[in-house]
């Protein structure tokens, strides 16, 4: 029977056996050489209080309290564990019977679990071809991080702030330079995410626990703060130091997974002061198109992102580390939890 990396508990995850049904008329057997996951929203479900007991119905249009915050976070299943992956490279081992667009032995890749094969939909995969595997496994958190460069509408010429060099930061790091970003700063406590910052072509990266950021940007940038800035780290801290970076009247990318009550968050201060305009990008929570749709869905951006690898103006190196064995996997989550410095992305190689 094939093996899957299953989350069995917050910060455990088991290899476990499954049963593996034939592919559906419209669907394909992948057999999975290398799989990934998250890391940041991850941790947030792990360590629960973004919602504290309430729960979002796209039909009432906000959220409502459907439990006591004591019974916010629930403990898994172990009859139905979690999947631990999102994205996936692999080759094709069977077809449906309505299948058209792939034969047995191509190469591709999309969603898909860390798992040794790989049930998937025959539409929502690509042909691998001369893509690098670990730069396919980016195309999930890429996928955030181009809505909040075109939602924030960053242009040619702009300056730009990123604050949290995770996954999704350092590609829109890339993909501000890409968009002719005049000026971007990259912001985040641990060095090595930003030596990888002005490797993608951040003009220089800040930490935040020993300098003051937003008088930072400003000496670099005629006294002025950044026109926008990006926060991706779901910190309180980050959201306030982005507020405090950014420039009259400009705007704020919140795309970060925001967890309890916002201490220490004054939102009477930068926010109203600077009169800014603050946004929540397309790929964060659900229930919503882009907000230039119908001219961008889903499935243009994925093809975006595609082409845009395959033209080598999306690469990221270096961001799919560590790359693990099934059987090293457990030691990837205890670093999540403990060291969370030791990773950027992680991956499991079968």
């Amino acid at each position: 029977m094939p093996k899957r990396l299953a989350i069995t508990a917050p910060y455990q995850v088991k290899i476990l056996e499954y049963e593996q049904n034939p592919p559906a008329p419209s669907e394909v057997l992948v057999r999975t050489e290398i799989a990934s996951g998250k890391h940041g929203t991850t941790t947030g479900m792990f360590d629960g209080g973004a919602w504290q007991g309430h729960t979002f119905s796209p039909e009432i249009g906000y959220f409502q309290q459907t439990a006591t915050p004591d019974q916010t976070t629930k403990p898994i299943d172990e009859a139905h564990p979690m999947n631990s992956g999102t994205s996936g490279v692999g080759v094709i081992e069977a077809i449906g019977s309505t299948v058209t667009r792939w034969q047995v032995g191509d190469r591709v890749f999309g969603p898909m679990d860390i798992r040794e094969v790989n049930i998937c939909q025959e539409d929502r995969l690509y042909p691998l071809g001369e893509i690098a595997p670990a730069t396919a496994l980016c195309i999930e958190p890429a996928y955030v991080a181009f809505h909040c460069i075109r939602e924030a509408t960053v242009r040619y010429g702009d300056t730009v702030a990123i604050v949290g060099l995770g996954a999704i930061g350092l590609l829109a790091v890339e993909m501000a330079r890409a968009a002719g970003a005049a000026q971007i700063y990259g912001i985040d406590p641990l060095p090595r995410r930003r030596t990888l910052a002005l490797h993608y072509g951040a003009d220089a990266a800040y930490d935040p626990t020993v300098e003051n950021v937003a008088q930072a940007i400003r000496d670099r940038n005629q006294g002025e703060g950044a026109d926008i800035v990006m926060e991706i780290s779901g910190s309180y801290r980050a959201l306030d130091a982005a507020l405090k970076a950014v420039r009259m009247c400009g705007t704020v990318c919140a795309a970060g997974f925001y967890k309890g009550d916002a201490q220490g968050l004054f939102l009477g201060r930068d926010l109203h002061h600077k009169r800014l305009n603050v946004i929540v990008p397309h790929g964060c929570g659900w229930g919503h198109q882009p907000r230039d749709y119908p001219n961008w869905t889903t499935a243009r951006a994925n093809d975006t992102l595609v082409t845009m690898m395959r033209k080598g103006l999306l690469r990221a190196p270096g961001l799919i580390d560590p790359i693990v064995t099934m059987a090293e996997g457990q030691q990837v989550f205890d670093w999540m939890k403990d060291d969370p410095a030791r990773l950027i992305k992680y991956a499991v190689k079968f």
